[in-house]
């Protein structure tokens, strides 16, 4: 008699039977919002986007200490918290990484240094050979490193040995942060001395550095293609004569993808009626145009420098719930802010108002203190107002996202009943649980106001199912902003107070 039986007409003679039951679908949130930026940076990687792990590794991979910290792409990140960064590092394509020749008595080659980044920030690495720790005269320590304002980075190799003598010594440099590979050319003792780095470039950085070629996943933003989890796309400074071709691949790229966002910015200094100029350019449901650079301090010397008001919204906005506008007033959305010192320029309150009808998003100083953005809009609000805010399209993306990787498994299924009312329910089950996300923690936790599915029929005839296409009707209602407050008053001497009843 069999145990565990697959159903119940499996189940042979009389008794008791196990039977395993599958689990219904079930839509499952899509994680921490994930930020890429796409900029330049003393080192790092530059043929892959990587995950950043934590706010040191990104400082020693991509600016390790003794490198510039002061760049736009480093300053983009340094203040700030992404719950989730990806950095595309950008170098021209005849970029070369530095190396050092250590020479024997003759002088002789010994052996090559070659770093592990390419970059002009190279041509800074010393290679320092000296007597080994071990007191063994055919042996040497061997010290890689870089020194400057930031600090000093290291890679250190002790009792080397590179000499007929004894077992010749192997190098392992996978935890090194600047040593790539090391070249053994031949036998023998190096000359002690200091050697430094030398023929490392970047190469010419143009926009299409930036920017890539669409489809091809290639370089830049376009390298970016394959990765789906990607919510939020921008850069810190390219440079003013990049920014407009730039900004127009960041928004090129955000439609062409449709899953996620590209956050933008002007020049530093532009005027009010440049800005509402130059926005007019990057129109789309995608794109967050953000106004009024800001001054924070470096963490080298604590100096003030400018930067872009994008790289604080994406650190907003990624922080928050994808239905909690990054224009939210509350301490808990000034707290990703707290880096400013003060803004470049004042646009004042009607400033900021005639932005938001041109789909800008306005940095402004708090009356009590602190930093917020005066709306969510997206670039497109002067041409489609009825989408115009920011939260409509990053939950269109929340929602779609969520679904579209939950009901994969389903994809290529038999279009029957069976599956579609199992599609309909998880669907169903996850847009309720938004709902009652409203009225549980609706500043915290993703959620809509009320939603409907609508009668399938209506949606999917004969023609479609035979076709193999299924269509899950759904009605979203999500929460609006509270852009203004009222309190209504009576006052006055002669105002009679009634009990509330």
């Amino acid at each position: 008699m069999s145990l565990i039986v697959t159903s119940t007409t499996s189940a042979i003679g009389h008794g008791v039977f196990g039977i395993e039951r599958q689990p219904p679908a079930v839509i499952r949130p899509v994680g921490a919002s994930v930020a890429a930026i796409v900029d330049q940076f003393p080192w790092g990687p530059d043929t892959e986007v990587y995950t950043v792990l934590d706010p040191n590794d990104f400082a020693s991979r991509f600016a390790p200490a003794g490198m510039s910290r002061t760049g736009g792409g480093y300053m983009a990140i340094s203040g700030k918290a992404f719950p989730l960064l990806k950095v595309k590092r950008v170098l021209g394509t005849a970029a070369v990484a530095a190396s050092a020749e250590i020479n024997k008595t003759g002088p002789t080659l010994l052996f090559t240094v070659n770093l592990k980044y390419k970059g002009t920030a190279g041509n800074s690495v010393v290679v320092t050979t000296s007597a080994a720790t071990d007191g063994d005269a055919n042996h040497f320590n061997l010290l890689v490193s870089v020194t400057g304002a930031s600090g000093t980075t290291q890679d250190k190799f002790e009792n080397v040995n590179l000499s007929a003598v004894g077992t010749v010594s192997t190098f392992t440099t996978t935890n090194c942060y600047l040593v790539g590979s090391i070249t053994i050319a031949t036998t023998g003792v190096p000359i002690l001395g200091s050697t430094t780095c030398s023929s490392g470039a970047d190469g010419t950085i143009d926009a299409a550095a930036y920017v890539g070629t669409q489809g091809a996943g290639d370089v830049g933003l376009s390298l970016l293609e394959t990765d789906k989890s990607i919510d939020f796309a921008f850069t810190g400074d390219p440079g003013d004569s990049l920014r407009a071709a730039v900004n127009a691949g960041l928004a090129a790229h955000a439609d062409y993808m449709t899953d996620r966002m590209a956050f933008i910015n002007g020049n530093s200094g532009m005027a009010l009626a440049a800005v509402q100029t130059d926005v007019a350019s990057y129109r789309s449901l995608r794109v967050c145009y953000l106004d009024n650079w800001a001054y924070q301090r470096d963490d080298v010397d604590g100096t003030e420098r400018l930067v872009g008001p994008a790289p604080f919204a994406v650190s907003v906005a990624s922080n928050l719930s994808p239905s909690t506008s990054f224009s939210w007033k509350a301490v808990e959305a000034q707290r990703f802010m707290s880096a400013i010192t003060r803004l470049e320029t004042k646009r004042g309150v009607n400033g900021a108002y005639t932005n938001e009808q041109q789909g800008i998003c306005t940095l402004q100083r708090e009356e009590s203190g602190g930093y917020t953005f005066e709306a969510a809009v997206v670039t497109a609000a002067p041409t489609t107002p009825s989408k115009r805010k920011y939260k409509r399209t990053r939950m269109t993306h929340y929602i779609a996202k969520s679904v579209v990787t939950s009901l994969r498994p389903y994809v290529d299924s038999p279009n029957v009943p069976e599956n579609q009312n199992a599609e309909v329910q998880a669907v169903f089950n996850f847009l309720d649980t938004l709902k009652r996300n409203a009225v549980t923690n609706p500043n915290a936790l993703p959620h809509i106001v009320d939603f409907v599915i609508r009668d399938l029929g209506t949606f999917n005839s004969q023609v479609d199912i035979d076709a193999g296409q299924f269509t899950i009707p759904a009605d979203i209602k999500i929460s609006s902003d509270q852009e203004k407050i009222f309190l209504s008053m009576q006052i006055g001497e002669t105002v009679t107070v009634s009990p509330q009843l």
